[in-house]
């Protein structure tokens, strides 16, 4: 049965297109971060591999309520490494790539939480300028998501501060 939840097809396919971008950002991160988690090593290894599980753990419950969000739309949310290498915007950490040190792998993930909270925006600003693009529900969940965001870019910075 098809949902009918008075939103229009364009704001629907509008929010789809918007989550699945958000869906693709978190993988990519998620991957680097447990890429970093896994990898990190130093004088203070267990204190930042405990975060960083923190953060991919969080990362993991976004995910789901990214695609649930779509779901809830009654569309398909992105379900393939393919689609998510197609629909991010965070830059991933490719092996061929030397591995930073600690602190360097936290200001790369702070740079990725900076730039995923101006996408956030975009997008809001992306879907309230389109004409029949009326999607509260999506709205609210990228404000929620803003938020969300800030504090774990704010507890990243804390890391980093001397």
């Amino acid at each position: 049965m098809a949902a009918n939840i008075g939103l229009e097809p364009k704001a629907v396919k509008a929010s789809k297109t918007v989550l699945n971008n958000l869906l693709a950002d978190h993988f990519v991160l998620l991957a680097k971060t447990w890429n970093y988690h896994w990898n990190v090593k130093g004088v203070s290894f267990h204190s930042y591999h405990i975060f960083m599980e923190e953060l991919y753990n969080g990362l993991i419950e976004d995910i789901d309520d990214i695609a649930e969000r779509i779901r809830s739309l009654d569309e398909r949310p992105i379900g393939s490494l393919q689609g998510y290498l197609e629909h991010n915007r965070i830059k991933e950490h490719c092996d061929s790539e030397p591995l930073p040190e600690a602190k360097e792998m936290l200001a790369i993930l702070s740079e990725d939480n900076d730039t995923l909270i101006r996408e956030i925006r975009k997008d809001i600003e992306q879907l309230e300028k389109e004409e029949d693009t009326d999607d509260a529900g999506t709205t609210n969940f990228l404000e929620d998501m803003i938020e969300k965001k800030e504090k774990t870019a704010w507890m990243i910075r804390a890391y980093l501060e001397k």
